[in-house]
């Protein structure tokens, strides 16, 4: 326990669930909404697949005005299987703004990491102010992290500034021609064998392919079955649809994707996307686009460094960049440089909470 002036930091737990929740609601209002439910935090912080969250409480007068959490996560490094965690969640009550919260439960979360043998702590902060005090205390920013959009439904697009159905039907019909003077001819071609199937569970296959697809980047979140089961299918509050691409009765890849709302548009994203070639990729990302079609959607997103291939790929898709970008950050009392490296990681919006 850390004290200063009135208030201390402490370690939470599920006693803490109402205050940090009546907490969120003042510092994020109903951004990411069910994140107000219970069952989320449950999820998130008691049932997680790596174990249960380390959770930093601050307290003044038995009042919570701080909040901050480390979720335990593995990660393949060149093969080795290495503890880390995900740091999320930092929030503070604007009556105690400036006066060094931040700073001590960003020290009292390293401690416990470090305490619980975890070699790495990593975070997508969006806020400047986060990241500015996450810096101050050791954070070192690695990559930034752009997204891509697939215009889906140009109309839908042109819509949200036009507001004049008619005109952004005619609009939206010029810049389609537009785009696809430019990318339809680069569309996916058939490719013999590949077979792309939807699953509602996920079977011993996909252990099998995480086997072989640990090795394709130096620094990945472990994704086996069971993460990717507890991830994307035990979720309490989001739906997720999942893809897998198989080839000569082996699976060779798989995509998730979410509907959200992406830039203001009604959207879809690819949450998560690994595949084992350069032949499976694509026909991956087609279905994606078919899935997204089929859901109504303005735009497909993507989140993923541009020095990533897949950054490539999809670029060559017909993915454009967009205004947006998130930030990808490490903390690591190790003297491992790898882990600062760029372009050792691979991180998507699955290894964030955020989608």
């Amino acid at each position: 326990m850390e004290k200063s002036q009135h208030w201390v930091v402490r370690d939470g737990s599920e006693k803490d669930l109402q205050g940090v929740l009546s907490l969120r609601r003042i510092a994020f209002g109903e951004m990411e909404e069910d994140k107000l439910d219970p069952r989320f935090w449950r999820w998130e912080f008691q049932e997680g697949f790596d174990g249960s969250a380390w959770v930093y409480i601050v307290e003044d007068q038995n009042r919570i005005v701080g909040h901050f959490a480390d979720i335990p996560r593995r990660f393949s490094v060149q093969g080795e299987v290495i503890l880390g965690s995900l740091s999320l969640d930092l929030m503070v009550h604007p009556d105690y703004w400036r006066r060094g919260i931040f700073t001590a439960m960003g020290r009292y979360g390293a401690q416990r990491v470090k305490k619980e043998n975890g070699l790495l702590m990593i975070a997508f902060p969006i806020r400047s102010e986060t990241i500015f005090g996450l810096k101050k205390i050791g954070w070192r920013e690695v990559v930034k992290l752009p997204v891509l959009v697939y215009p889906i439904r140009f109309r839908g697009i042109l819509n949200r500034y036009l507001h004049f159905p008619p005109l952004s039907y005619l609009v939206g019909g010029i810049a389609r021609l537009i785009y696809f003077l430019f990318f339809g001819v680069k569309r996916g071609k058939r490719r013999e064998g590949v077979e792309i199937e939807k699953v509602l569970s996920l079977d011993q296959q996909f252990d099998g392919f995480w086997q072989k697809a640990l090795s394709l980047h130096p620094i990945i979140g472990v994704r086996n079955r069971n993460y990717l089961t507890w991830r994307y299918l035990q979720h309490p509050t989001r739906k997720y649809a999942i893809y897998r691409a198989m080839k000569s009765g082996e699976m060779r890849g798989y995509i998730v994707l979410r509907k959200v709302e992406l830039l203001n548009f009604n959207s879809a994203v690819i949450v998560d996307l690994l595949a084992l070639d350069e032949e499976i990729l694509p026909a991956l990302v087609e279905r994606g686009i078919q899935h997204s079609q089929q859901e109504g959607v303005d735009l497909l997103g993507f989140m993923v460094p541009q020095d990533h291939l897949y950054y490539k790929i999809l670029r060559r898709r017909g993915f454009l960049p967009s205004l947006k970008t998130f930030l990808f950050m490490v903390y690591s009392p190790s003297d491992k440089n790898i882990f600062l490296s760029p372009k050792k990681w691979y991180v998507n919006w699955g290894d964030t909470d955020v989608i």
